[in-house]
């Protein structure tokens, strides 16, 4: 069964089978979730196609802080609150709350956009 690419991308599959994860654990498991797999269980592809190479995947994730940010300012401008603090309260907690999401899909948006690998639909 073909996997489309959104679907792979949310799931944190592997971008060349996407069938293999490419993490160890779920999100479920707060304390690992940053534990990825070297290579995809199923395809056996590198996840990390050089040292260093996720060093990137910062600037993804600044991008992903940045847009919550000016949503959650926006927000509180349309429901016209005058309060200074609410929405660094507010853009704080959100984005504690979202560390384990920021750190993966930043990964999994880098690792398919730059990390050179293409997907191969004859793996499956």
């Amino acid at each position: 069964m073909q996997v489309n690419l959104i679907s792979a991308l949310l799931q944190a599959k592997c971008p060349r089978c996407r069938k293999g994860d490419m993490f160890t654990y779920s999100l479920k498991h707060l304390t690992k979730f940053n534990l990825m797999n070297k290579t995809c269980p199923h395809c056996q592809v590198a996840l990390e196609p050089e040292p260093g190479f996720y060093q990137g995947a910062m600037y993804v994730g600044y991008a992903f802080s940045v847009a919550i940010t000016i949503a959650v300012f926006v927000l509180v401008y349309l429901l016209n609150i005058e309060s200074m603090w609410l929405p660094v309260i507010m853009v704080t907690a959100i984005m504690l709350l979202l560390v384990p999401f920021n750190y993966r899909y930043s990964r999994v948006f880098y690792l398919y956009m730059f990390g050179g690998i293409r997907h191969e639909s004859k793996l499956d």
